[in-house]
């Protein structure tokens, strides 16, 4: 008997279903030169960088112009005491700036360090070794070093740096918005809720098993919001579950270095539909031997329409399938490693990739299989290009009355599975063009 059925389809802008995307704090300062003369030396090049969340209409103006101002002390330069050498090369780095600052140069690799005790022991000013970091390069430095170091998120809006006359940076002076007492304290509750998140992972689960279960938490324990003042840190997100872009990936960085995960940011801007960009924050990991990016806010959309929902789109791609809508920063210091494997793409993975209009039905029969047995709301498939994607939509939505083969497939894994909570009656539809995947939401009775 003909079932009477209907089909909503809902056709989400990338605007909506990514939430807007969300901001970084510190971006790539002027790029206009620095002249320091040789009565300059010691001059001091304050900097402003955006630390607190920017306006929409200002999120792509040029940052305030860097000053200098003349150094009335020639003493100044003593304020900037070197680290001992010892220490310096003593310093655990976390995982993220060690990568990153193993590809640099000897004494550049000393700066970074010094850089980052600096910042992490709270000091006010630090000192760095001379003549290897010209004033314009440590700026993106403190970009690399705080971007890679999930758990800064304490430092000022204004930061200065001290130069000599040839242009190298001798120093920089931090301001902090927190105690340190106050920062041990955040530590110590992203720790408590780290270790719950992950608390069920056993040393025989994969990475693939790991990573899926800290994307999951993450979306599912976060909203994305401007709505509060911790929302660029991964303490917005682990603790209070609210943030922005900023905040799930440095949360992500913390919870994959707890599984032991390799997980790296990437600083670039990220396109809307519309093609409008805006500065975002993603990531890469690895999972087993190959690297993938992955960004975990476009994966917790933003809707109304659908409850619960969170997607895998963006859980493991190539760089490829990235640069659709997403562009990386220029920054020396940030020397990615190339995503190029497919074999841990979400969909290809689980067997819910369609390479043809043909292996459609297939993908979807697994994938409503997998949903029924897990007692899921939502079956997702993925295909291979823009020609299979728009057969298969259109074929699954089919003139607004939806298809009769996949209400057919719904009733019998329902019915096999033994589950009665389904409704095989009506299926709505979510659909992301970019990345050719399309969504079932199943009806519950």
């Amino acid at each position: 008997m003909a079932k009477k059925i209907g089909a909503l389809f809902l056709g989400l802008a990338l605007t909506v279903a990514a939430a807007g995307g969300g901001y970084y704090a510190y971006t790539v300062l002027s790029p206009d030169p620095v002249v320091v003369t040789q009565s300059e030396q010691g001059a001091v090049i304050t900097r402003k960088s955006k630390v607190d969340v920017p306006e929409v209409s200002t999120i792509n103006e040029k940052l305030s112009p860097k000053t200098v101002v003349s150094d009335e002390d020639d003493a100044l330069q003593d304020e900037f005491a070197e680290e001992d050498a010892e220490a310096i090369n003593s310093v655990e780095l976390p995982y993220a700036v060690g990568y990153f600052t193993e590809k640099l140069t000897e004494d550049e690799q000393i700066v970074c360090r010094e850089l980052y005790k600096g910042i992490y022991d709270h000091k006010e000013k630090i000192g760095l070794k001379p003549d290897v970091i010209n004033s314009e390069d440590v700026c993106q430095l403190i970009v690399m070093v705080v971007t890679c170091s999930p758990d800064m998120d304490y430092i000022g809006k204004d930061y200065s740096i001290q130069v000599n006359a040839e242009g190298y940076a001798t120093g920089v002076m931090m301001n902090y918005t927190m105690t340190e007492e106050e920062i041990e304290e955040r530590r110590e509750q992203m720790q408590q809720r780290i270790e719950q998140i992950c608390a069920e992972i056993t040393p025989a689960w994969s990475d693939m098993q790991k990573y899926k279960l800290i994307h999951d938490a993450v979306v599912n324990g976060c909203e994305y919001s401007e709505d509060s003042d911790d929302c660029y840190s991964p303490y917005g997100c682990l603790v209070e579950g609210k943030a922005v872009c900023e905040g799930y990936s440095k949360a992500v960085m913390m919870l994959c270095d707890y599984a032991e995960i390799e997980c790296l940011p990437v600083v670039g801007e990220a396109f809307n539909e519309d093609g409008s960009f805006q500065s975002h924050l993603w990531n890469k990991i690895r999972i087993e031997d190959a690297w993938y990016v992955t960004d975990v806010t476009w994966d917790d959309p933003v809707m109304d329409t659908a409850d619960n929902y969170l997607r895998y789109d963006y859980f493991t791609m190539t760089d490829e399938e990235c640069e659709r809508n997403h562009a990386v920063d220029e920054n020396r210091f940030f020397n990615y490693p190339e995503c190029n494997s497919t074999f841990h793409d979400y969909y290809i993975y689980n067997g819910y990739y369609a390479e043809n209009f043909d292996g459609a039905f297939r993908a979807f029969d697994n994938a409503v299989r997998d949903a029924v047995i897990n007692n899921e709301d939502y079956a997702r498939i993925k295909c291979s290009d823009e020609e299979c994607y728009e057969q298969t939509l259109n074929w699954v939505y089919s003139n607004g009355i939806g298809s009769d083969a996949l209400f057919t497939l719904i009733e019998d894994r329902a019915e096999k599975q033994g589950n009665e909570s389904y409704d095989a009656s009506s299926y709505s539809v979510i659909n992301d063009e970019v990345m050719h995947c399309i969504t079932l939401r199943l009806k519950r009775k």
